[in-house]
């Protein structure tokens, strides 16, 4: 098991701050750049935040993308035991959260994976089929709630999707699961872990508030 002091965070939503301390933590800043000083971080700026996406924030921090990186949205907070999970589950691809609890709900970063969640454990990793809004409410498995692994490989498949989004024009304005669309579109593996519940995505003073409670 890979300890969180072994890993880079990397915020990529640039519209929202995240903070979050943690050893050779990077954040990507957006919106009020200024206002976002976490010690011991490093930051990247993006400022063409209003015009881009996910996907280009990433892009901006491609350089320091190695094995055993944990990327985030920078609007969620989460439980520990979430970021257990993942790390515990993590291989050499790309391995991603995902709330089984809001499996047949709207959320545009809605999943189909080879099974549904159970609840019981299995020695048998679940494998992502599909993800994005394209898919029916009513055929998704769960919500990927923005926190992934990459590992060695993974983050070779990454980068080659952030390459492939520039080179055919999409990158400035494509989220992160569409880079996910395509690493799975070239024929790799996305495993999936199962979490219910344990965090909360902060847009407004009222996610704040449920924030504080976990």
């Amino acid at each position: 098991m890979r300890t969180t002091t072994q890993l880079r965070r990397l915020v990529t939503r640039p519209e929202i701050a995240f903070l979050m301390e943690a050893h050779d933590a990077l954040v990507v800043r957006g919106h009020r750049a200024e206002a976002i000083d976490v010690p011991g971080a490093r930051f990247v700026d993006n400022p063409d935040f209003a015009s881009t996406s996910e996907a280009y924030s990433l892009s901006l921090a491609e350089a320091d993308l190695g094995p055993s990186t944990l990327v985030a949205f920078g609007d969620i907070v989460l439980k520990r035991h979430l970021i257990q999970a993942l790390l515990e589950e993590a291989g050499d691809g790309i391995t991603l959260a995902v709330d089984s609890a809001l499996a047949g709900t709207a959320d545009t970063d809605r999943i189909v994976a080879d099974r549904a969640d159970t609840g019981r454990f299995s020695f048998e990793p679940v494998q992502l089929r599909a993800i994005g809004e394209t898919l029916a409410p009513a055929d998704a498995h769960g919500v990927w709630i923005g926190l992934m692994h990459l590992g060695r490989e993974g983050v070779r498949w990454l980068v080659e999707a952030i390459h492939e989004a520039g080179a055919e024009g999409n990158l400035r304005t494509a989220r992160l699961r569409d880079l996910l669309v395509r690493v799975l579109a070239a024929g790799h593996s996305v495993r999936v872990v199962y979490g219910r519940g344990g965090w909360v995505n902060v847009n407004d003073v009222a996610g704040l508030v449920d924030a504080s409670g976990l």
